[in-house]
């Protein structure tokens, strides 16, 4: 859908408060033109109208084609037609009236830095040698050895006594008859997937990410090895804590809702926390010189981060941290190296740079994973700083002239 210069105007104007009768009108029709109009969320979830929001802010900026850094917050109301779905006991009537309040919320608008025009197609160039999302897919490795290719048309899989997918149908009658045996689950690049661990807990893994676990729990601690990054969802066992160990760190919890992002190319293990309570302690390594080893605990909404010059606690940007989850890429003032990295992860590609300097260029903006390599890689060229060339599964990067 292209979009004039008159919308653009209304849209800039509405943010503003100088908005006609007409304007107004202008924005509203093209609002709700969108197929996906109808949002359904969980009222339950401390973070939904963040969530909102991030939804919200995407459908600005991937519209209208407005670049990348943003201008200013400002405060605005919209009308999306919330579909709200809730397991609390206060009822429909409260789930509507707390769908209304959070109606109003702070949406970025964007200034446009390139010499192109924001209704201008998309970069032939990169359209033509285009490449694909990834999508759901995944594997469990056995203790024999075996490797079990999970479904790419399904979203998750259970463990327990029989391993079925989320909506039922088996994949093996029983684990193992004589006891509990080592798993490991899998992702490779341009993969994700749900888990269900034998006590309850859900893990969403993020491409080119693994966890290992018992196929049953026995014992004081509930123990799992992660490497790359994953979202779990703790079931609650006050007499059995849940650990998660990673490179550098051990996390521990009773039962709560947080992200892990170990990736071994990354310069550090970022922690970040969405329900609950957890305990982030260092581990000590062979190299690390670092006598720092006490623990550190986490409250909703902070971030533990740790390297091997520091570990810290700071508020956490929390629309960031599960992006990936939520079927987005965020990018609030990265450098265009980690940006990359987190691209190349999810489209299965190689990166290469023309000059180290190109690197640490900042990047920000909102897109979704679903869309192809070529919208993700247009966005950043609307810097006016970067040009990308697509080559197979090879991304060049280089300097725009």
């Amino acid at each position: 859908m292209q979009y004039s210069d008159q919308l653009l105007q209304a849209i800039d104007d509405y943010l503003n408060g100088k908005a006609t009768a007409t304007e107004h009108q202008m924005v509203n029709d093209w609002y709700h033109s969108f197929d996906d109009a109808e949002v359904s969320v969980d009222v339950d979830d401390a973070d939904y109208a963040k969530l909102v929001e991030a939804r919200l802010k995407l459908r600005v900026y991937e519209s209208t084609g407005i670049t990348v850094e943003a201008k200013e917050a400002r405060t605005v109301k919209l009308w999306p037609r919330i579909v709200a779905v809730s397991r609390s006991k206060f009822g429909t009537s409260l789930i509507a009236a707390a769908a209304v309040a959070f109606l109003v919320l702070g949406v970025y608008f964007f200034n446009y830095h390139s010499d192109r025009h924001p209704d201008a197609g998309q970069d032939p160039g990169l359209a033509m040698n285009d490449i694909a999302p990834g999508k759901n897919g995944a594997t469990i490795t056995l203790a024999n050895g075996k490797v079990i290719q999970l479904s790419d048309a399904k979203t998750g899989v259970v463990i327990g006594e029989d391993l079925k997918y989320s909506d039922g149908e088996i994949l093996r009658d029983a684990l193992d008859d004589k006891g509990t045996e080592d798993l490991t689950a899998s992702t490779a690049k341009g993969q994700t997937y749900e888990f269900t661990l034998p006590d309850g807990t859900h893990v969403w893994l993020n491409a080119d990410s693994k966890i290992s676990f018992p196929s049953q729990f026995i014992g004081k601690t509930r123990k799992i090895l992660l490497e790359g990054e994953a979202y779990f969802e703790v079931a609650k066992n006050k007499k059995s804590p849940f650990v998660v160990k990673t490179r550098e760190q051990e996390v521990m919890v009773l039962g709560t809702h947080f992200n892990i992002n170990s990736y071994a190319d990354e310069s550090s293990v970022k922690t970040t926390l969405f329900e609950g309570s957890v305990n982030v302690s260092r581990l000590l390594t062979k190299v690390g010189a670092n006598k720092d080893l006490g623990g550190k605990t986490l409250k909703p909404g902070q971030q533990s981060i740790l390297n091997k010059e520091n570990f810290k606690v700071i508020e956490a940007n929390m629309d960031e941290a599960i992006d990936w989850k939520n079927g987005d890429f965020v990018f609030k003032g990265e450098s265009l190296e980690s940006v990359m990295r987190r691209v190349a992860r999810w489209y299965d590609v190689e990166v290469s740079y023309s000059s180290d300097e190109l690197k640490n260029i900042t990047v920000g903006g909102f897109v979704s994973r679903s869309r192809s390599i070529s919208a993700v890689l247009e966005l950043m060229e609307r810097t006016g700083k970067v040009n990308f060339k697509i080559e197979g599964r090879k991304i060049i990067v280089t300097k725009l002239k």
